[in-house]
């Protein structure tokens, strides 16, 4: 019996499949990160791949779903790593820290940053079979608002504070500037795809985020832009 086209890659699936599915998948990443959904070419992708144009398209009934697969994938690694976090063992500033770190990482590599700035006009205007951010964001919202818990019953954070607000608004803070390359660069002069002020950001924005929960904003991390923090009072 031929195997049937699915609508994202199958968590279940024989090895030889599963491995052409992969080597498809890893493919496509590559074309759509350098070449963007538009510009694309199918037959690229199954060449990288080592597979018919006709075998992609066995799979994957267009381009368009394809890309929704890769683009889920990407979302699926980079939420699972943000929902997994252990962060009971931590103060809660250091917890959220640790927290809002992560949730800026994977911009650290290009081919995530590329893959928002295509994803987000994709989404817009299409509804795809499967979207692991919103399956995952209940988790993630209730991580941080156990976090934010943590943090008012210890009195470092204040307690009037909406934590899914604060969420929202830390992921567009943290990762908005690979979102928005334009923007940053032209208000600011950050070019998120130079190391040095992808790091800048990436410390910026993390503080700022803080120090609108902090109920007593700590001195030991200015909002500046490149700042190292600084010594505890009575330390070195």
């Amino acid at each position: 019996m031929d195997e049937q086209p699915s609508t994202c890659m199958p968590l279940k699936a024989l090895p030889n499949k599963r491995d052409t599915l992969r080597r498809i998948a890893e493919a496509a990443r590559c074309e759509f990160v350098s070449k963007g959904l538009a510009d694309a070419r199918v037959d690229d992708i199954a060449h990288a791949a080592g597979v018919t144009k006709q075998l992609v398209y066995h799979y994957f009934r267009s381009k368009e779903e394809l890309f929704a697969c890769v683009l889920d994938d990407s979302s699926a690694q980079a939420m699972n790593a943000l929902v997994t976090l252990e962060l009971d063992h931590l103060p809660p500033r250091d917890a959220l820290r640790a927290l809002l770190q992560r949730m800026v990482q994977p911009y650290h590599e290009g081919a995530l940053s590329s893959l928002a700035q295509e994803g987000v006009r994709f989404h817009e205007s299409r509804i795809t079979p499967r979207n692991s951010f919103t399956e995952l964001a209940p988790r993630l919202r209730g991580k941080m608002k156990e976090t934010i818990e943590r943090g008012i019953a210890s009195g470092d954070f204040r307690a009037d504070v909406d934590p899914d607000m604060l969420l929202a608004l830390a992921a567009l803070a943290t990762t908005g500037a690979w979102v928005n390359r334009y923007t940053v660069s032209t208000l600011c002069g950050l070019d998120v795809a130079r190391a040095p002020d992808a790091d800048a950001w990436r410390r910026f924005s993390v503080e700022f985020v803080l120090s609108a929960l902090e109920r007593e904003r700590s001195s030991r991390h200015p909002l500046v832009r490149d700042a190292a923090p600084l010594s505890a009072p009575g330390s070195g």
